[in-house]
């Protein structure tokens, strides 16, 4: 009985042991996750800058260069009209 009693603390006690290991790991996952979503977010943000410094540049380029004159000039009246709605916003 006595050694039943051994072996049934003993294999408890592996398995706290295991489930604090185990909890260990799911804690350092659960950092390292957060740790990439953060990444990723930062990542996100610099391409959305970049996508917008790349439409600058366009721009710029083609109010510079002859061929593409008429898509600056739709893009000019395309932020004007942006801007127009954002000035009615403010007056409201």
């Amino acid at each position: 009985m006595e050694n039943i009693i051994a072996d049934i603390e003993r294999l408890s006690g592996n398995l706290i042991k295991e489930r604090d290991a185990l909890q260990a790991k799911v804690n350092e996952l659960q950092q390292h996750q957060q740790q990439l979503m953060s990444d990723l977010e930062q990542k996100e943000k610099a391409i959305l800058e970049l996508e917008e410094q790349n439409q600058t540049l366009k721009i710029a380029k083609s109010l510079t260069g002859a061929e593409d004159k008429s898509e600056a000039k739709l893009k000019i009246n395309e932020l004007v009209r942006e801007i127009d709605k954002c000035i009615a916003l403010l007056n409201t």
